[in-house]
């Protein structure tokens, strides 16, 4: 299970607060059956709140991870203050598989960190409306009915370009692409 924390006080932008779940999380410790990772955002609240967070995580025995925020198309939103504590606290927290291929930092350096993106394929997005699509930032590009999802669909969603893929913030659509990587994708040339 991955929670995502945005900030230690709620604010204008979010209620996904520390203050709010707080009370809640140790529940979760005590009779959660898996791994729970706690992840701390940066974008959202004050960056020091992020820091927070993680040293709250530890505390419970949660697997800390630090994610970076995204506007409404998935795209970093990050100011220069949040990029140096992202440094920072990237060394802090444990490295897993999602993290293998460092494309955080790179987004973070470089402003992009291209990728084969398998959305809607190895990754579905099934909205509340049960129409599958690309991820959650990209509902107005491209979407179908989960009733009349197919193989086809499938295999052509996996080879499909996707846009937005350099400069994407999505951990789920990066994380369950990375080990096609290799195989080729019209239209990608980075």
């Amino acid at each position: 299970m991955q929670i995502s924390i945005d900030g230690v006080q709620a604010n204008d932008t979010t209620q996904k607060v520390l203050a709010n779940l707080k009370k809640r999380l140790p529940w979760l410790r005590e009779y959660a059956r898996f791994r729970v990772i706690v992840s701390g955002v940066l974008g959202a609240c004050p960056p020091q709140d992020a820091e927070e967070v993680l040293s709250f995580a530890k505390q419970m025995g949660f697997v800390p991870r630090v994610l970076l925020i995204h506007d409404n198309e998935g795209q970093l939103k990050l100011g220069s203050e949040e990029a140096k504590i992202f440094e920072k606290l990237l060394g802090q927290v444990p490295k897993t598989f999602v993290d293998f291929s460092t494309y955080r930092k790179r987004l973070v350096r470089d402003g992009s960190a291209p990728f084969k993106c398998r959305a809607g394929s190895r990754y579905l997005y099934v909205d509340e409306y049960g129409k599958v699509n690309w991820c959650s930032q990209t509902r107005s590009v491209w979407s179908k009915s989960l009733m009349d999802y197919t193989r086809t669909d499938l295999r052509e969603q996996f080879y499909q370009y996707k846009p937005c893929h350099a400069t994407c913030t999505l951990g789920c659509a990066r994380s369950t692409s990375q080990l096609d990587n290799w195989r080729a994708q019209p239209g990608f040339n980075s």
